[in-house]
């Protein structure tokens, strides 16, 4: 019973932060269009996923979207936008997946338009990659704790 008891509360303890299959975004506003992309935490593409878009600030409502679209099969999206930002684009996937992200006005001084996009994608892309080194660390939190459990367990047997 105990065993049972220990092994249910170790895994809701590790549970807590797992994102095995995330939905994410990015987006950024030229002053006449929102355009981003959408993807999974596996990098594959949010492909005809649905997504609105709200103004933020002062003359605007975060409950009663100006634009409603959807991603193509490259989860790529492009919405012609008037007015200034900064605009929240949220975007529903399958499942109940989830994602929202700020489009703020960016001016593009020294890069074009594509090379922006290509270097905020890789950015973006790099920020949500599951690395080595996080799943070491992960598997060295869960010996961590196996291993409290254990001294607590040896302190109360011995007493």
């Amino acid at each position: 019973m105990r065993l049972k008891y220990l092994l249910v509360m170790l895994f809701a303890l590790t549970s807590l932060g797992v994102s095995a299959h995330s939905l994410h975004l990015f987006a950024l506003y030229d002053g006449h269009e929102i355009s981003g992309k959408s993807f999974y935490s596996d990098q594959s593409p949010a492909a005809e996923t649905y997504l609105e878009v709200f103004r933020l600030g002062r003359d605007g409502s975060e409950t009663v979207p100006i634009a409603t679209a959807k991603t193509d099969v490259y989860g790529s999206f492009s919405i012609p936008i008037s007015g200034d930002g900064p605009f929240k684009v949220v975007v529903e996937g399958a499942e109940g997946h989830r994602a929202e992200g700020i489009a703020d006005n960016v001016v593009k001084r020294t890069l074009g338009r594509a090379e922006f996009e290509v270097l905020r994608e890789d950015i973006q892309k790099l920020k949500h990659k599951i690395y080595l080194h996080d799943l070491i660390g992960g598997i060295g939190y869960i010996f961590g704790l196996f291993g409290i459990v254990t001294l607590l367990k040896a302190r109360k047997d011995k007493s």
